[in-house]
């Protein structure tokens, strides 16, 4: 771009819009000046390391590098399919609803995590439910056998717990509330695995309350 004023020199007087576009026309001139300062010293950038080579502002990214370490997250407590619910049949009528002397229901969990070390953890869990009674409840005890595992997905547990949650039902009750708290999980995550991979399943045991395990 060419850019110059030529005016006579025994001109005095401008009319006022003429003013106006030449200060136009001169900054247009300064703007482009500055562009083609940027553009040269680009280009002399180039010359200098040559056609090819990168951007100095650009950080190089070293494909070999090792992936961020993921972060840990508090396992997830689970309710195992199928496990939701537990009833108690008087002998000789299991599966009649009829014969149903209360019926114990799991409605809630909640789970605390504190990391010891990289790769220790503890956990705190708990498990809420109710007990409703039955046509065949007689005043009697109650127990609910309830189990937590905690699983590597896809493996076997590496902890498990039974316990016998006994909820204070007393005469004239239909129904009542549970809970359970436990904070004596402890596990350390061997080398290359990752906490992670874990989940802790809680439900009602029925074998526990055929008393053959637990």
């Amino acid at each position: 771009m060419r850019c110059f004023i030529d005016a006579p020199v025994g001109r005095l007087m401008i009319k006022p819009l003429l003013i106006l576009g030449l200060a136009g026309l001169a900054a247009g001139c300064d703007s482009q000046a500055m562009q083609d300062a940027s553009d040269s010293t680009i280009g002399g950038w180039r010359l200098l390391v040559g056609a090819g080579q990168s951007d100095p502002n650009e950080l190089p990214v070293d494909a070999g590098a090792p992936p961020p370490p993921v972060a840990a997250k508090c396992p997830p407590v689970v309710i195992r399919t199928g496990t939701e619910t537990y009833r108690a049949y008087e002998r000789g009528h299991e599966g009649d609803p009829g014969h149903i002397i209360y019926q114990g229901g799991i409605v809630k969990t909640a789970r605390e995590c504190e990391f010891i070390s990289p790769n220790a953890i503890r956990i705190k869990f708990g498990v809420a439910g109710k007990v409703i009674t039955g046509p065949s409840w007689n005043n009697g005890g109650v127990q609910l056998p309830l189990r937590a595992a905690f699983v590597r997905t896809g493996g076997d547990p590496v902890w498990t717990q039974a316990y016998d949650v006994q909820p204070g039902l007393v005469p004239g009750d239909t129904v009542q509330q549970f809970t359970q708290v436990d904070d004596s999980l402890y596990y350390e995550v061997p080398e290359g695995d990752h906490i992670n991979n874990y989940v802790l399943y809680v439900g009602f045991d029925e074998v526990d309350a055929k008393g053959k395990r637990g």
